[in-house]
């Protein structure tokens, strides 16, 4: 299986096209807050376990080796 990693930007793009221009619809079909719908995809706050479930996203956390 090929793996795609995402940045935060994309993520936010995926969820503005699942949200089909009507946030509030999106977020009451899923049982998430509008508000937390809104402030994920307006950057003030980094999407949970609802929204990348609905996604089909997992969050992980990398770390680098610096030289």
């Amino acid at each position: 299986m090929d793996r795609k990693l995402l940045t935060a930007d994309e993520v936010r793009e995926r969820l503005r096209a699942a949200c089909s221009g009507d946030q509030k619809r999106w977020a009451k079909e899923h049982g998430i807050s509008a508000a937390y719908v809104s402030d994920v995809l307006n950057g003030r706050r980094e999407p949970g376990k609802s929204i990348l479930g609905v996604l089909r996203l997992a969050k992980l956390v990398l770390y680098e080796e610096l030289p």
